[in-house]
């Protein structure tokens, strides 16, 4: 019997990230040769996660590409998981090394330098798990940066990324601004009027995605995930 992968995202708003989250989901597609790879989304674009889950049978492999945790965004995952006890639901992408990785790929990419200011920018944070999410995320950061990272987002509860630049000027470098985003779209965009004076490309860009990326997604694929039966479970573990 064929084994399905459900990979689960946000449906990018712009042009250029919906062509860059189709390029990692062909990468993962040419390396699962053993799986049948499908995309599924959660807002503004097609195939719903649900009506994805109601197409097909069998084993599915349900990988929520996610970069922190999001309420509203889980529990859509947990439904569709419940149409089908052979759906199973694994961890999110993020926070991982992995991300960070190629979190400092961007950051070497956009010019940032040793003594620059480094803020991590998350899109909104919802609640307490997010902005544990994010925390992490910019810890795993600087560990492989190498110094201190900031952190802001662009809603919720953490500290507003405006903010979070403005307090990393007094440390009198350039502030540098490492996007926490898969795509682009009007996250980013809001990102770059944010007043740093520079701002990374997001995960995904235009070119090929990084291996590391599609190893990562693989690695949650085949790997122990949390079948999700319950609420209790939407944090996806």
């Amino acid at each position: 019997m064929t084994r399905s992968l459900l990979l689960c995202a946000h449906g990018p708003q712009s042009t250029r990230g919906r062509a860059a989250l189709a390029g990692l989901v062909n990468a993962v597609r040419r390396e699962a040769h053993d799986l049948d790879v499908m995309d599924a989304y959660v807002d503004l674009q097609e195939p719903s996660i649900v009506s994805t889950v109601e197409a097909t049978s069998g084993p599915r492999a349900l990988v929520p590409l996610m970069l922190a945790y999001d309420r509203s965004v889980s529990v859509d995952i947990v439904r569709a998981s419940h149409l089908d006890p052979s759906v199973t639901v694994t961890p999110p992408l993020g926070p991982d090394w992995v991300l960070a990785e190629v979190g400092v790929r961007r950051l070497f990419e956009a010019g940032a330098r040793s003594n620059d200011t480094i803020v991590l920018a998350a899109d909104t944070t919802t609640d307490e798990r997010a902005l544990a999410d994010v925390a992490k995320a910019a810890r795993l950061l600087s560990a492989v940066w190498g110094g201190r990272v900031h952190v802001g987002a662009l809603g919720g509860p953490d500290t507003a990324l405006v903010e979070a630049v403005d307090v990393a000027r007094a440390y009198g470098h350039r502030v540098v601004v490492s996007s926490y985003l898969l795509t682009a779209g009007t996250a980013h965009d809001a990102m770059r009027e944010c007043g740093a004076d520079v701002v990374t490309d997001p995960l995904l860009d235009n070119n090929p995605p990084d291996q590391r990326l599609v190893s990562l997604v693989m690695a949650r694929a085949r790997g122990e995930g949390a079948n999700t039966n319950d609420l209790t479970k939407a944090s996806w573990n």
